[in-house]
C-alpha cells in the first residue's frame, strides 16, 4: 500500500468511494488509477507533496543562506582587520627599514670622520691629535653600540 493510499483511507470521502467502486478503487493500469476520481486526487495530493518538498527546500535553502550571509560578514570583518594588521606591519616595516638606513649613514660618516682624524695624527704625530682621535673613537663606538642597540 503506497502512502497515497495509506492517505486516502484517512480521508472523510474514503468510505464513500470504497462503497461506490468497491475493490477497485485502487487498481492502477501502469502508474495510472483506472477511477478516475482517485486518479485526479492522487494527482492533487502528488502535486502538493511535491510543491512541499520544493518548499522545504526552497526554505532550507534560503536559511542556509541567511545563515552564510551572516557569517560572510564575520568573515569580511576578519578580513578587513587581516589586511589592517597586514598594512600595519609593512608600515612598521619600512619605518624599520628607513631608521636602519639611516643609523647606517651616520656610522659611515662616522667612519669617515674617524680616518679623517687618525690621518691627521699620523701626518703630525702630535699628541693633541691623537688625543682627540682617541676620543672620537671611543665616542664613536659608544654611539655605535647605542645606535645599533648592543647587538655588533
Amino acid at each position: 500500500m503506497s502512502d497515497f493510499e495509506k492517505w486516502f483511507k484517512g480521508q472523510d470521502f474514503y468510505t464513500n468511494m470504497r462503497f461506490i467502486h468497491g475493490d477497485k478503487l485502487f487498481d492502477k493500469d501502469g502508474d495510472v488509477y483506472r477511477v478516475l476520481p482517485v486518479q485526479m486526487v492522487y494527482q492533487g495530493w502528488n502535486t502538493q507533496r511535491q510543491r512541499s518538498k520544493d518548499e522545504f527546500v526552497a526554505l532550507t535553502q534560503e536559511w542556509h543562506t541567511k545563515g552564510w550571509n551572516a557569517r560572510q560578514g564575520e568573515i569580511d570583518d576578519l578580513k578587513a582587520q587581516l589586511n589592517n594588521m597586514e598594512a600595519c606591519y609593512i608600515e612598521k616595516k619600512k619605518e624599520c627599514e628607513d631608521q636602519h638606513k639611516k643609523v647606517d649613514e651616520v656610522l659611515e660618516y662616522l667612519d669617515g670622520e674617524s680616518a679623517n682624524r687618525w690621518g691627521l695624527w699620523k701626518e703630525k704625530a702630535d699628541m693633541l691629535d691623537q688625543g682627540a682621535s682617541n676620543a672620537f673613537e671611543e665616542a664613536y663606538w659608544m654611539v655605535k653600540k647605542a645606535l645599533r642597540g648592543g647587538h655588533e
